[in-house]
């Protein structure tokens, strides 16, 4: 999970005291991989009614805050092996047209930097780890050319 360097919650969280404790139970349930209380999805979810422009245009998902009624939202991105949080913020958004247009435009350069970056830390991590296994290898076949076997593991 990642939280944007563009996540401003502080002033947000002025005067509304559970907002920051709802946030938090829906960050451990993506870090944990559980399912989302049930306040936080929308009514009419199940049969996509009305139909959630934000998320098939854009890729960003909303969630409500402590209650399914709640006009304060958690912004995300979902891919596939990471979350990008990006802002608390409200149904303001779905006013727009196209809805979440600014919202989008706002976050869409850091978003595409930060999963750049994160590509560029997992090649390397592949790099290193085929470079420990080769290197493994190696010493596995230059014991069984002198004549030792390789301990079972």
């Amino acid at each position: 999970m990642i939280v944007s360097p563009l996540f401003k919650a502080d002033s947000y969280y002025r005067g509304k005291p559970d907002l920051q404790q709802h946030v938090l139970d829906l960050v451990e349930a993506i870090v944990d991989g559980d399912p989302f209380p049930d306040w936080a999805y929308r009514s009419g979810i199940d049969h996509d009614d009305p139909p959630d422009r934000l998320l098939s245009r854009y890729g960003v998902m909303h969630l409500h805050l402590g209650a399914k009624n709640s006009n304060d939202l958690l912004f995300l991105m979902q891919f596939q092996d990471h979350v990008v949080i990006l802002a608390i913020g409200n149904h303001r958004h779905f006013a727009e047209e196209p809805p979440g247009k600014l919202l989008y435009q706002f976050h869409e350069a850091k978003v595409a930097e930060l999963n750049r970056l994160r590509e560029e830390q997992q090649r390397q991590a592949d790099a290193k780890a085929a470079l420990k296994a080769a290197k493994e290898l190696e010493t596995k076949k230059k014991a069984v050319k002198s004549g030792f076997l390789p301990r079972k593991r």
